[in-house]
């Protein structure tokens, strides 16, 4: 019974560390490889379709931060650039919509 609470304090520990990002390709093509930064932390996928949303568990630092995202496809390659607001680090999700000449992103609190 002790490992069983022990277990679920640390599952609902670590689901409440950092901000749920969901980043959704719009850009019309399938893309080779997709590297977003944030702050100091990096994280990269392979092979992401076109419309196809994936996502991280990167957390926010306390204060507002550029968000960089950088993606290859057939040869070429994007990158844009996006400050984030002061109180993303609290967002339970945050949503990325990318194409290739702009990023929407979106906060829920």
């Amino acid at each position: 019974m002790k490992k069983i609470l022990v277990l679920s304090a640390i599952v609902l520990l670590a689901g409440c560390g950092g901000s749920k990002i969901q980043l959704k390709n719009g850009t019309g093509m399938d893309i080779e490889t997709v590297t977003l930064t944030i702050a100091e932390n990096t994280e990269t996928w392979q092979n992401i379709g076109v419309d196809k949303t994936f996502g991280s568990d990167m957390a926010f630092p306390q204060a507002a931060t550029v968000i960089l995202l950088q993606w290859e496809a057939n040869g070429q390659q994007w990158d844009i650039e996006y400050a984030s607001i002061d109180s993303a680090s609290l967002a339970e999700r945050v949503s990325i919509l990318f194409a290739s000449d702009e990023m929407s992103v979106n906060y829920t609190f």
